[in-house]
C-alpha cells in the first residue's frame, strides 16, 4: 500500500469511527473541498471538519468504505467510496436549515480526487456523488420516473 492509499484508508477509518479530531487532522489547515451539495467550496480544516461532524451526527451508524484506490503518486490519486447509514439525527443543509431525521437508510457510492501535502494531509478534495440518489433515499426527493418524460400511455 502506498502513502496515498494509506492516507485515504486512515481517513475512511476515522469517518467510520466517527472521530472528529482524526477527521479534522486528515486535512491541512488551508485545505479546500468541493462537494456537489454545496454551491461554494468548503475552505479550511474547520469548515471541512464541521461538515463531516454534521454528517456523522445525522448518520451515527455511518460506514465509510474505500472500494478502490488509484494512486498516481504519493500525493495524488482518486478513490471510489461507499457510505451507508441511517438518518437518525438532524442534517444541516447547505443553507443552514436543519433537516429532521427521516430514519431512512442510505447506500451511496461516490468518488474523490485528492491531493496531499508532504505530511500526508489533504490539501484539495473533489467529491463526486449522486445527490439525487441521496435525497431520494432519504425521502426528500421524488422517486425517479419509470417512463421517459412525455411518454404517452
Amino acid at each position: 500500500m502506498g502513502k496515498f492509499e494509506d492516507a485515504r484508508r486512515k481517513f475512511a477509518a476515522a469517518m467510520t469511527k466517527r472521530d472528529p479530531d482524526a477527521i479534522a487532522n486528515a486535512y491541512a489547515t488551508d485545505a479546500v473541498a468541493y462537494d456537489p451539495m454545496y454551491p461554494e467550496p468548503l475552505r479550511g480544516r474547520d469548515a471541512i471538519s464541521k461538515d463531516a461532524t454534521g454528517f456523522i451526527r445525522a448518520f451515527p451508524d455511518l460506514r465509510f468504505e474505500i472500494v478502490t484506490v488509484i494512486e498516481k503518486d504519493e500525493k495524488t490519486g482518486a478513490d471510489e467510496v461507499r457510505f451507508t447509514g441511517t438518518h437518525t439525527g438532524p442534517l444541516e443543509s447547505p443553507t443552514g436549515a436543519q433537516i429532521p431525521a427521516t430514519n431512512k437508510r442510505i447506500d451511496v457510492k461516490g468518488a474523490s480526487f485528492v491531493r496531499l501535502n508532504e505530511r500526508g494531509e489533504i490539501t484539495e478534495e473533489r467529491r463526486y456523488y449522486d445527490v439525487g440518489t441521496l435525497l431520494r433515499q432519504l425521502g426528500l426527493a421524488p422517486e425517479q420516473a419509470t417512463e421517459p418524460v412525455g411518454a404517452q400511455r
